[in-house]
């Protein structure tokens, strides 16, 4: 399995109400998109209370392999995409571990991170670490926990999606936390 997201940061005074319209109009066109497992329309907004959060919109799919993310780039719906906000970098991941995907569309929330693998750091020993997290997060109520690894960046991706927005836990700094407007499914 393959994750895949591109991000667009928008101005502080974009009206996130375009983006959520855009979601509820056309979010549901992917249900059912050959080799999607899921994908994800994550959207978070500017609050002036909090200087560091930002008007994105940053999509994450869940892909069963490659053919799917090269049907989907060729599609007509990625092409109005980029009409509409230029091309965007694509950042792919192999993914280590996947649990809770049939419960995604139940997410209203998450959060992902993105971290740096040291040098000399074992992959086998981080992927144990990322599946005894993921256990720790469903117990703590996630519905769905994926972790995924970039090769050419050395990167780690951790996501772990929730019920609603958990006011209450503690987040590290490099956490990006995201609304979820949709998840359109193989399942449709």
């Amino acid at each position: 399995m393959l994750a895949m997201q591109y991000r667009f940061v928008l101005p502080a005074d974009y009206d996130m109400a375009i983006i959520r319209q855009r979601i509820r109009e056309r979010g549901h066109l992917l249900d059912g998109f050959p080799h999607l497992e899921w994908k994800a329309y994550l959207w978070s907004a500017h609050d002036v209370r909090q200087p560091d959060t930002l008007n994105t919109y940053a999509p994450l799919y869940l892909w069963q392999d490659n053919e799917g993310i090269n049907q989907f780039l060729a599609s007509p719906g990625f092409q109005a995409l980029c009409a509409d906000f230029g091309r965007p970098q694509i950042d792919i991941w192999s993914v280590w571990h996947c649990s809770g995907s049939a419960e995604m569309a139940a997410a209203a929330h998450c959060h992902q991170q993105t971290l740096p693998i040291a040098p000399g750091q074992s992959l086998q020993a981080l992927r144990q670490q990322e599946q005894a997290l993921a256990t720790a997060l469903h117990r703590q109520g996630a519905l769905c926990v994926l972790s995924a690894f970039d090769p050419h960046q050395w990167r780690l991706l951790r996501l772990s999606a929730w019920p609603a927005s958990p006011d209450d836990r503690q987040l590290e700094t490099s956490t990006a936390c995201y609304q979820i407007g949709y998840v359109a499914s193989k399942r449709g």
